[in-house]
């Protein structure tokens, strides 16, 4: 079993990439924003320390983390955010550890495709055996976002000025997936890609 790690900026078509793979392949998909949200409920690992970094109100009824609580408390507050973060991360990071340890244990899956945007900032180069960099060029990401998330460019600058450029993405990243030029060459690229690794079986 293959462990690759998939990543990118924002709007770069991480998702879309990745449902294309579940009908190419057998893979195990783990999403590293889905975990989050999973262990972030109450009940789950992190709901101690939300209590005590948020208070009483870090919970909605439903249990569902008050995201928008807890985003005005962070706001400008920038150690509340890195005892956040701190609690958060390392906990996410054992949760996929765990995932990608069942998806072996279970001889199920060819691959298993870990998805981050924070994939190289957490190290996953020594969990993964090669990690793809999902690309696409900034206008079209722009273009992507205004459509899909009513993002006007202010908030997409925003976003990709707080993560990787292209060139710190591509010097650490194996293999590049251009999907700017419409789904059916991406899929031709993810095609000719997991043909490679059915070679080398």
């Amino acid at each position: 079993m293959r462990v690759i790690g998939i990543t990118g900026g924002v709007g770069a078509g991480k998702s879309t990439v990745l449902a294309m793979l579940k009908e190419l392949c057998s893979c195990e998909v783990i999403v590293s924003d889905d975990v989050a949200k999973r262990i972030m409920a109450k009940g789950g690992p992190l709901t101690q320390e939300a209590e005590r970094l948020f208070g009483s109100g870090a919970y909605l009824p439903d249990g569902e983390l008050n995201k928008p609580l807890i985003a005005s408390m962070i706001y400008g507050d920038d150690e509340l955010l890195r005892r956040w973060n701190r609690a958060v991360h390392p906990a996410v990071n054992r949760e996929i550890h765990e995932q990608i340890a069942l998806a072996r244990e279970s001889g199920q899956y060819d691959f298993v495709f870990v998805e981050s945007a924070l994939l190289i900032e957490n190290g996953y180069e020594n969990v993964c055996d090669e990690i793809w960099y999902i690309y696409a060029d900034a206008s079209v990401r722009r273009e992507r976002l205004r459509a899909s998330r009513g993002y006007d460019d202010a908030k997409t600058d925003g976003i990709m000025k707080s993560q990787l450029d292209d060139a710190q993405f591509r010097s650490h990243c194996d293999f590049v997936v251009d999907t700017g030029n419409g789904i059916e060459n991406t899929k031709h690229i993810l095609q000719n890609r997991l043909e490679v690794y059915k070679q080398m079986c």
